[in-house]
């Protein structure tokens, strides 16, 4: 959309061009649109980037180990959605559709035994600030097991990246689950989750051996102790997080 000669900015007063679609003082697009999809689109534009860079961004979540974190060290960065974004961008979708899916759940089953509860108010409660403060901590215990392949922005990106790649990974069982669950195929739901959590293995072996160029011999004996130590740190914060909460 196009200016109109002699209309003024709405946001800052100064006059615009005929061929102006965005203010050149203050940015804002010249578009007097006031309908809900113009504000449902002006929002996925300003906070998620809605547009070519998702797609670009969201693919090597699921297929190419490391490569977003490479791509951000060499300084390729426009092209992609900001680590913290997209971390951001994938959490909320992967919570939005827990709750939904459990909401639904839910309202099938009328009477939930206290064992249901508890894991309900885990995934509810519990998991969102538990991988929030685990990204963090992710990246001290890289800084930890390959302080002489990386700097601290590479470990830190580097943990961003791969937990948006566990989220995007769980969107995707989160609706698998569902549908199996929908026609009663438990088996195939417990065997597809056993899956994703082998793929996500591999992914992150490929993605540590791309962005700290380890070999596999170097891998074989750290990998499992960082599974160890990340464990356990999952294990502590679950106990703090249940404690401080009551």
């Amino acid at each position: 959309m196009k200016a109109i000669e002699g209309e003024n900015c709405l946001n800052c007063g100064k006059k615009l061009d005929p061929s102006d679609s965005f203010c050149s003082q203050c940015g804002q697009s010249v578009s007097k649109d006031s309908s809900l999809t113009a504000f449902l689109s002006q929002f996925l534009s300003d906070y998620f980037t809605f547009d070519s860079k998702i797609f670009q961004s969201v693919k090597p979540l699921f297929i190419r180990p490391g490569f977003l974190t490479l791509e951000y060290l060499k300084g390729k960065r426009v092209s992609y959605i900001p680590p913290l974004r997209l971390f951001i961008f994938s959490s909320i979708f992967f919570f939005l559709l827990l709750s939904i899916l459990k909401v639904e759940e839910s309202n099938a089953s009328a009477q939930l035994s206290m064992d249901e509860q508890f894991w309900d108010q885990f995934f509810e409660s519990f998991l969102p600030k538990l991988f929030f403060l685990l990204s963090p901590l992710f990246s001290l215990l890289l800084a930890l097991f390959f302080r002489k392949s990386g700097r601290p922005l590479t470990h830190f990106i580097f943990s961003i990246h791969f937990h948006a790649s566990i989220f995007s990974i769980g969107s995707i069982y989160l609706i698998l689950s569902w549908l199996l669950a929908l026609v009663e195929l438990q088996l195939v739901n417990f065997f597809l989750a056993i899956l994703l959590a082998f793929y996500l293995l591999i992914y992150l072996f490929m993605a540590i051996r791309k962005v700290y160029e380890q070999k596999v011999k170097q891998l074989i004996w750290k990998l499992p102790l960082l599974g160890i130590f990340y464990a356990s740190l999952v294990g502590v914060s679950v106990i703090l997080l249940a404690f401080f909460s009551q």
